[in-house]
């Protein structure tokens, strides 16, 4: 039987709960407890396209009279983002996080909790980058423990409002396959969770100006012009902040945020100096390319997710954008669709090229998809694919899954091999589906995999991300970006006018690397003669190990290398999609040229020309260590996947180092992730935060207080072993669920709803409907506010009070087709070739009798092409806003239409 089924129950919804428990054992089982929970928020700080978030999460240890050993603290994060800070606060007490490697961290929290102090542990799930764990160490009796985490992301593009998307992932799916042991422990399900309260602030560079702040996710309240921090300062087109507009709500999807700014794909390059360590500066490189080359013909194969965890929705949201998908091809592309479960299996043996005939079967067959296939075994499909691909034409692939598994890092590597190393023309797109989708997998499968990825969330817009998506596959394969950093041949405190010279260093150029072996060294100290009886030496005597502050002595064996002038994450630099925002990072050490930089240089070759962007360098005045950190987690998530600049490194005889070490590779990556989390102070797969008191202040003896996660089979049935706050969950069937719908494994560990409101108190006001708040144009007030949208109570101005716009009430009268669903009805009746049939399902869906379209007949022109100017009249003037969605649908009927395609559609825009 699946681990999925095609309805999900409360039980398997919540078996990977998040929140802080302590483990006690009952009957010799292990069972979860968890502290109640006091307070909770998330605040974010969103600079252009980068952001700052900290997540503070209040709980109270519930008994008085006991202490808890040990607490720990399961949640997600988005996909790659930086953990900078970690915080503990216990009662009085603050314990910063320091970075160390990770097996040293464990035995430094283990050696703080032996003495009685409390201590912190924060460190990475192997099995997935996105899930972290915390863990507490000595919790006094009716203590109040307070976790703090913060973490820097850049942000995504989101291709269906062309602006930034922002995510605070909430929910840890069960994931298909073994999960890691200590997410396996029977789940409390009286762990009742307060909320969360989430700000976001936003605030654009100068020249720049915010236009939109919405969520597709979750009812928000929109202040434009000011942030929380600042809410009385002057305001400003380039300042916004979002709150929920519940104030706190608990949430069973990730939130999202999108924002629409003006310019903010403009090619940037930024320059920071490091604070502390000497001559150290890191740059960031960010553009959303804009650029148009000739589409190719690729062999194009839709892999789509048909497990049990697809029921419902998600199963329907893979429909809809397969036939998007394939109603948008061009003519002379092969394709192919693989459905997969438990199982997989293919349309066709082998890719069809694109026709009539094959394209009527792909949607019958697109028509009669269920999530009906099982599990979520996603290897098996992908190598197939790849196995089977047409060898002397480029393969792209659009994976369309939830993302639900936990053995990813072995799907990963393949890719890596297959596409990374040998340079194959290969590309893997991925559509995130549903609101628990697995950021590290759908963003990992398109790093290894040389595409891009994007979500979409249940009852979200998609139109545009699919078009767009496909748009990406059909551009040419260009895998040879590489960037360069010219100089200025003077030194950084040079003031003159005077014209200079330009130095220009190649990132590449620098992994050709010394190895540090000091051979001669160790030759000359091992020269005088070794006595084989010694009798001054004792064999069994060991030499106490030398102090290791952070972990790093473990890879003392291996062989020392120097670190390139100049390391770039990520090291190969992906394809550039238009639409898809691509960021690249150098780490520029002592090393490298200690001159101004003036530019950076994007090169690339295409069929059809060289490629080429200089963006100039702004550099920072003031000295920080935001971009440090982000660069050194590209380098280090890179390293850890497997990539990264020691991949392909080579010594002074041209020879890789992974040829030369094939033993110690993998160890030599470790020790890299290692040394750049360590220095930069970031967490990762290696490395973990540990907390300590410094000056440990007196503690209590143990002696003083019991535990209450202390195991005492003689008092099995004892309410007082086990805390008297959680003393019914045993001992008496535990309180029924709300009567809403199951939740989810919330990252805050919440019900549907807050104890003691009904449902309905914390339902969304229909009035809310979709969340968003929109200026105007720069031409309207100084501030560009929109006009007061219909049906809105408020009247506030965008700088105003706080406040929530949305549809009018539904007054129970039934709904007329929204354009989404007018579009997918109009782009059905498309023929293969490009024109629509005369026909009454198409004048019933553009809205026209058939005596009217008649009227164009008598100028000469036949039915199809009239019955195909008044679809593309239709598309063009009625569904204006959803261009992105048919736009190579009109293409390719106006080039069936041919040179007299302007003339037929104006005369059809007359009888609309």
């Amino acid at each position: 039987m699946s681990l999925f089924g095609s309805q999900r129950s409360q039980e398997s919804w919540r078996r990977y709960c998040c929140g802080l428990y302590y483990n006690v054992t009952v009957a010799n089982q292990l069972e979860k407890l968890y502290l109640p929970q006091v307070e909770l928020n998330a605040h974010a700080t969103i600079l252009s396209t980068t952001s700052r978030t900290t997540l503070t999460q209040t709980f109270v240890n519930p008994s008085d009279s006991k202490g808890i050993k040990e607490v720990r603290y399961t949640f997600p994060l988005y996909d790659g983002v930086s953990v900078v800070e970690f915080t503990c606060h216990v009662d009085d007490r603050t314990i910063v996080g320091e970075v160390k490697e990770k097996e040293k961290a464990k035995a430094v929290f283990k050696e703080a909790v032996a003495r009685g102090e409390t201590a912190g542990l924060f460190e990475q799930l192997p099995e997935a980058s996105d899930v972290f764990t915390t863990t507490v160490g000595n919790i006094p009796p009716g203590a109040k423990v307070i976790i703090q985490i913060t973490y820097l992301g850049e942000l995504k593009h989101d291709l269906e409002v062309d602006g930034i998307r922002f995510t605070i992932p909430n929910i840890i799916c069960p994931r298909y396959g073994k999960p890691p042991v200590i997410l396996t422990n029977k789940s409390d399900l009286t762990a009742q969770g307060k909320g969360i309260s989430i700000t976001v602030d936003a605030e654009m560079a100068e020249g720049s100006f915010l236009q939109k702040v919405l969520s597709p996710s979750h009812p928000i309240a929109v202040s434009m012009g000011t942030t929380s921090l600042a809410p009385n300062s002057e305001p400003k087109m380039t300042k916004a902040s979002a709150t929920l507009s519940l104030g706190a709500t608990t949430l069973d999807t990730d939130f999202v945020l999108q924002i629409v700014a003006k310019d903010t794909g403009v090619p940037k390059a930024i320059l920071e100096t490091h604070p502390t360590i000497p001559h150290q500066k890191a740059l960031m490189a960010t553009l959303v390319p804009k650029f148009a080359l000739p589409p190719e013909k690729p062999e194009l194969v839709f892999v789509c997710d048909r497990s049990g965890s697809m029921a419902g929705s998600r199963i329907n949201l893979v429909v809809q954008a397969l036939k998007i998908f394939l109603k948008s091809l061009p003519v002379g592309v092969k394709f192919n669709i693989c459905s997969f479960g438990s199982g997989h299996s293919f349309l066709w043996p082998n890719s069809k090229t694109y026709s009539q005939e094959t394209l009527d079967e792909a949607m019958r067959h697109a028509q009669s998809m269920d999530a009906s296939l099982g599990g979520t075994e996603m290897f098996r499909p992908l190598k197939s694919t790849i196995e089977q691909r047409y060898k002397d034409i480029p393969l792209d692939v659009m994976l369309l899954t939830d993302g639900e598994i936990w053995d990813q890092q072995n799907l990963f590597d393949y890719l890596n091999k297959e596409v990374i190393e040998t340079k194959s023309p290969i590309r893997v797109f991925t559509l995130g589906i549903g609101n628990g989708v697995s950021h590290s997998l759908i963003e990992g499968i398109a790093r290894a995999g040389n595409g891009f990825s994007q979500v979409v969330g249940e009852g979200e817009k998609m139109n545009s991300k699919v078009v767009r998506m496909l748009k990406g596959a059909l551009s040419p394969h260009i895998n040879d970006y590489a960037l360069e950093v010219k100089y200025s041949d003077k030194d950084e405190d040079y003031m003159g006018d005077e014209d200079d010279f330009e130095i220009v260093e190649k990132v590449a150029d620098s992994l050709k690397v010394n190895l540090t072996v000091e051979d001669e060294e160790v030759k000359e100290k091992t020269q005088k003669k070794i006595s084989l009886f010694d009798t001054s030496v004792d064999p069994d005597k060991e030499e106490p190990p030398a102090y290791d502050e952070t972990g790093e002595a473990r890879y003392a064996h291996l062989p020392k290398i120097n670190v390139p002038n100049i390391i770039q994450a990520p090291q190969n630099i992906p394809t550039l999609f238009a639409f898809n925002r691509t960021t690249v990072y150098l780490l520029m050490g002592p090393s490298a040229p200690q001159k101004p930089p003036k530019s950076v240089v994007l090169r690339g070759t295409s069929a059809h020309g060289p490629l080429e962007l200089e963006i100039p360098i702004q550099i920072l005045e003031t000295p920080g260590e935001t971009i440090h950190q982000l660069a050194a987690k590209k380098a280090t998530f890179e390293l850890e996947q497997g990539r990264g600049w020691l991949s392909v490194a080579q010594d002074e005889s041209g020879q890789s180092l992974k040829e030369k070490f094939p033993s110690r590779f993998e160890d030599m990556l470790e020790r890299e992730a290692v040394r750049l989390g360590v220095e930069y102070q970031v967490g990762g797969r290696w490395c973990s935060f540990v907390a300590v008191e410094k000056h440990a202040a007196a503690q209590k003896e143990k002696e003083d207080y019991e535990w209450l996660d202390v195991a005492e089979e003689s008092k099995g049935a004892s309410t007082e072993a086990r805390g008297g706050f959680f003393s019914f969950a045993r001992n008496a069937p535990p309180p029924p669920p709300p009567a809403a719908s199951p939740a989810s494994s919330s990252l805050f560990g919440g019900a549907s709803t807050a104890p003691g409101l009904p449902a309905a108190a914390l339902a969304p006001p229909e009035s809310i409907g979709g969340s968003n708040m929109s200026l105007g144009s720069a031409s309207a007030t100084p501030f560009g506010s929109a006009a007061q949208p219909t049906g809105s109570p408020l009247g506030a101005s965008p700088f105003g009070a706080t406040s929530a716009f949305g549809a009018a009430p539904n007054t129970g009268a039934k709904a007329a087709r929204t354009d989404d669903e007018l579009l997918q009805e109009v782009v059905g009746l498309q023929t293969f070739e490009g024109f629509w049939e005369w026909n009454a399902a198409l004048f019933q869906a553009i809205g026209i009798s058939e005596a009217n379209a008649q009227k164009l007949l008598s100028g000469g022109l036949e039915k199809r092409a009239v019955a195909t100017a008044l679809a593309i009249a239709f598309l063009e003037t009625k569904l204006q806003d959803l261009l992105e969605s048919w736009e190579l649908v009109v293409e390719k009927a106006r080039a069936w239409l041919g040179e007299a395609a302007d003339e037929t559609v104006a005369k059809a825009r007359s009888v609309l």
